[in-house]
């Protein structure tokens, strides 16, 4: 019986709480500056930043707290640049290339604002889920002087990389009047290395957005 009113009282709560919210709807389009952490036997790499873009359409609940919540379905290039040379018996060897992976991401944010005059500054974080449509990777390798280049699309499932990936994200940004603009990191949490062995590859960037609420 208590655990009935208890439930009871929370749903009337919870009900209250989203009747009373705003909920706000917007486009969204920025540049993506990405990366990927490559571990392997207690090893790590950073390759360098890829730049890309995303874009997509976001939501925002104003609750009757000091929180909000804000989410979206956004299309998010993710990826990395890297170059590499050497010298081996005497043949030099050099490499670059860059991998090009096309996420649709589901941000969802805690958001908490604080008002100056016109301007809300705003502050948010939480977890977000990822899901790999298409990848292409590109190389173009030089030996004593004679480059070959090739491109070819990333494989994904058994032997390529896995679709799903997830992590965290915290960001800031300023809100006035319908636009909004902001700045955050994502770090990667799930290995996206389809692989059995210690090989860990996770992606991470930072994206500058702008926002138009309508």
């Amino acid at each position: 019986m208590v655990k009935k009113v208890i439930l009871v009282v929370s749903v009337t709560i919870l009900t209250m709480v989203f009747v009373q919210a705003q909920v706000d709807i917007g486009v969204r389009a920025g540049f993506n500056f990405t990366n990927v952490n490559i571990s392997s036997g207690g090893l790590s790499l950073s390759p360098e930043m890829k730049p890309g873009i995303q874009f997509g359409i976001v939501g925002e609940i104003t609750l009757p707290l000091p929180i909000s919540l804000q989410t979206g379905i956004l299309f998010a290039q993710q990826g990395y640049k890297l170059e590499f040379s050497e010298s081996y018996m005497g043949e030099k060897f050099s490499t670059k290339g860059k991998s090009i992976l096309n996420y649709i991401q589901i941000p969802v944010n805690a958001q908490y604002k604080i008002g100056i005059g016109n301007v809300g500054l705003l502050f948010q974080a939480g977890p977000y889920l990822g899901f790999a449509l298409s990848g292409k990777a590109k190389h173009e390798t030089t030996i004593s002087g004679k480059t070959e280049k090739k491109t070819e699309d990333i494989e994904f499932g058994e032997g390529g990389m896995k679709r799903l990936d997830a992590g965290f994200g915290i960001g800031a940004g300023v809100r006035f009047g319908h636009f909004q603009a902001g700045i955050g990191y994502n770090l990667g949490l799930a290995n996206i290395a389809n692989n059995d062995g210690e090989g860990k590859v996770r992606n991470n960037g930072i994206a500058i957005t702008g926002t138009y609420w309508f």
